[in-house]
């Protein structure tokens, strides 16, 4: 690329973020004129295709057809695998942690587009974060596959009827279209999978869909809601209207007006609302969503745009949905405005006309608003089909997905139950002597103690300089007095007061011999010291004087983690 090539940067790797990136990608070779260099970042190498996860949680396609490569989707985007940790909107510059070791990066842009999406908010529902679980990505689908196929077997062979009848019921909080969609798919799951456990009996599932408002779909029109409730009801899923959930244990849910359901399985569709990183950049929020101008800039910020779910596009006398068929829109539309931009044009108010909403309804069926046109039952099921394959990125996985689709209607479902490991959230860490484990101005990952050998913590005092950490790690200097230095042996820890305040490693931390460190995860560690009183008790006696300088501040709450 050209050095005056304008720099695009996309935050996000869904539906927003990738068909952006796509858009610019044809309007680059289309204007030659124009050069530009379009980068992505995203927190996960590949792209999902959200609408089908409950059919990758039902079994009904593979898991591996609902994703896509980024780097096969986006050939001549640079695709860059990062977390975001901050943006400076004044020096134009997002900073990332990427790699094992997570050292910062900065990239600099000419043009930053948000495509963040939104994140599941639980806290307002004691107990949900714990025991619900959500439809966002493919290791979600996993996670309630696998779960729901447990309580299949754990109910197969059981003697105790209460338990029983907790493991085979099935709550689904909200009835919107993913709500209505994972309880048809799961529903239509439990009915093809009875002929492989005898001992439990179709009537014994319960599959609950729980929606505080008085019909489910309130996105169609009230006939379309009506059918899919009819055929919902008719196949056993038994629908709760007027209802709201307020809380949940590992056993039960509990209704606001006191019931309780005893169940094992709480699948989550309500509670969307801003990542922690959109919370922290102190634009202007809308119902949680940043609010842009209609031609999807960020009010105030002339190189800053949004869209997608985590962005409030003025639309008519609202706002654009949130859904993939607007991202896509809002998507062409973003990338023919950012060209408008370069060339000095004014750029165009976001203006779509949506070819329709369906939503799948398990055992064949949908309901569809197309044109004007309502479709239900078969037709509304292959149109729904037919509507999805034309939406997958590349010609492969369409066909991948239509061949499981294909399958499916004529082989019975699998239920192997393929667990994935992962890594524990406290884990034996073993180094050599001269290792270093951490250089300056590195994000810090865990808390870190030591249960054989040492360790040593050096800390250059203020004004000795230092280095930006490489891949590698610099070596640091040998002056003693320009350091301040401290060994860890068995039992002593570090990094507590680098996660509490949320700063960056300010010196080295090096292996004096060969040793080994207990680590655990910063989120867990998070947890721990809001959670156990005695553990925030003793960090908050340490004496000041084992830190360097630097650290001497008043304590604060962990910072925030924008992962969760």
């Amino acid at each position: 690329m050209s050095r005056t090539s304008t720099r695009i940067l996309i935050l996000g790797g869904g539906f927003a973020g990738v068909f952006t990136a796509k858009a610019l990608r044809r309007l680059a070779r289309r204007h030659a004129d124009v050069p530009v260099e379009i980068e992505l970042v995203s927190d996960r190498n590949y792209f999902v295709f959200q609408p089908l996860l409950p059919e990758v949680a039902a079994g009904t396609i593979n898991a591996q057809d609902a994703v896509t490569p980024l780097r096969l989707l986006l050939k001549d985007v640079k695709v860059r695998m990062g977390e975001v940790r901050h943006i400076d909107f004044a020096q134009q510059t997002v900073e990332l942690a990427q790699g094992s070791k997570r050292i910062p990066q900065h990239r600099p842009y000419d043009h930053l587009v948000l495509a963040l999406g939104q994140r599941t908010m639980l806290e307002r529902f004691p107990g949900f974060a714990e025991h619900s679980f959500c439809m966002r990505d493919l290791a979600h689908a996993h996670a309630l596959r696998n779960h729901v196929l447990q309580c299949l077997e754990h109910a197969d062979v059981t003697e105790n009827p209460a338990l029983k009848q907790s493991l085979l019921t099935f709550v689904v909080a909200g009835a919107g279209f993913s709500g209505v969609e994972i309880a048809g798919e799961l529903h239509e799951m439990l009915e093809r999978a009875l002929p492989m456990y005898p001992a439990i009996k179709a009537a014994e599932i319960r599959t609950l869909l729980v929606q505080r408002g008085q019909r489910i779909l309130p996105e169609l029109p009230e006939k379309l809601g009506d059918y899919a409730a009819q055929k919902l009801s008719a196949r056993g899923v038994t629908v709760m209207y007027g209802t709201s959930l307020a809380r949940a244990t590992a056993d039960a849910v509990y209704t606001q007006d006191g019931r309780q359901i005893n169940t094992r399985t709480l699948i989550t569709t309500v509670g969307n609302g801003p990542t922690r990183l959109v919370e922290d950049l102190g634009l202007t929020l809308e119902r949680g969503r940043i609010l842009t101008t209609p031609a999807m800039q960020v009010a105030g910020h002339e190189r800053l745009w949004a869209l997608g779910d985590c962005a409030y596009v003025p639309l008519g006398e609202g706002c654009a949905p949130t859904t993939a068929q607007f991202a896509v829109a809002q998507a062409n539309t973003l990338a023919a405005n950012l060209f408008l931009k370069l060339r000095q044009l004014e750029p165009r108010a976001f203006d779509y006309q949506p070819r329709g909403t369906m939503a799948s309804i398990g055992h064949y069926r949908a309901v569809a608003e197309v044109f004007g046109a309502r479709l239900s039952g078969l037709s509304a099921w292959l149109l729904w089909r037919a509507f999805y394959i034309g939406m997958l990125p590349g010609f492969a996985t369409r066909l991948r997905v239509a061949l499981n689709w294909f399958f499916d209607y004529f082989l019975p479902r699998s239920i192997v139950q393929v667990k994935t490991t992962s890594e524990p959230a406290a884990r034996v860490v073993h180094y050599a002597a001269g290792d270093v484990l951490f250089a300056p101005g590195q994000i810090v990952d865990g808390f870190y103690t030591v249960i054989r050998g040492s360790l040593e913590s050096r800390v250059p005092n203020a004004g000795t300089p230092q280095h930006a950490p490489s891949e590698n790690g610099p070596q640091p200097a040998a002056a003693e007095g320009e350091h301040f230095v401290r060994i860890l042996g068995p039992g002593d820890h570090w990094g507590e007061r680098s996660l509490s305040e949320g700063t960056h490693t300010m010196g080295w931390l090096t292996a004096v011999d060969d040793c080994e460190v207990l680590v655990l995860q910063r989120s867990d560690f998070v947890k721990l010291r809001q959670g156990l009183p005695p553990l925030r008790d003793y960090l908050d006696r340490i004496p000041e004087k084992i830190y360097p300088p630097a650290l001497r501040s008043p304590r604060t709450r962990p910072a925030p983690d924008h992962n969760n």
